[in-house]
């Protein structure tokens, strides 16, 4: 086998461990999110609840680190596939990474009431800079089909509304959590489907 061949093969199956890799992170997320987050009833118990208890603490800083790197990674794939060179939606998704384990670190009990209100502004960063970083790779993507924008856009606005609306629904649960991070993950996978006619190595 000529050394051209080798590389090509070693190209390929890179290429393809990749993409096994995505297909791991997108199903792991909300797996993950889902095993953790009903470790106690997510109707009285959000993530952080659960997460600050002494039984959960490190599960639950190893749940955010995991999560957000497989985020970030799956996320980031999309943006080099498709040329993405946007440097203010890559600083947003790396800085939604930090924003998460941040949260994850900062404790969240009443006996430090600044640690607890720190902990909850990491969180909202952390949804606030990835859902901005994903809006600007939509919007990008109107060069390639405006209605792949349409769709990407109300999907994810979608995932925020009802996210938000269901906090002040059912109060400051875990259910809007469980919501937030599956549809997220949907909407992920829904995104690479509606872009693999214009990406053969999607």
């Amino acid at each position: 086998m000529s050394l051209y061949s080798r590389l090509s093969a070693e190209d390929k199956l890179s290429k393809g461990y990749m993409r096994y890799l995505a297909i791991f992170a997108v199903l792991v997320i909300p797996t993950y999110t889902f095993l953790f987050g009903t470790k106690e009833s997510p109707f009285y118990f959000t993530l952080s609840m659960i997460g600050n208890l002494v039984e959960y603490r490190t599960g639950f800083i190893i749940w955010g680190v995991v999560t957000g790197l497989l985020i970030t990674f799956y996320v980031y794939r999309l943006y080099v596939l498709k040329a993405f060179q946007h440097r203010k939606a890559k600083k947003l998704l790396f800085g939604s990474l930090m924003f998460l384990v941040l949260t994850v670190i900062i404790p969240a009990v009443e006996e430090l009431p600044f640690l607890k209100k720190l902990h909850a502004v990491m969180a909202v960063l952390f949804a606030l800079s990835l859902t901005a970083s994903l809006y600007l790779f939509i919007r990008f993507l109107g060069q390639i089909d405006q209605q792949i924008t349409v769709r990407s856009t109300w999907m994810l606005f979608t995932i925020v509304g009802v996210s938000v609306g269901l906090f002040f629904l059912l109060g400051n649960t875990g259910i809007f959590e469980l919501f937030f991070f599956f549809s997220l993950s949907l909407f992920l996978i829904l995104l690479k489907v509606w872009l693999r006619p214009y990406q053969s190595k999607l």
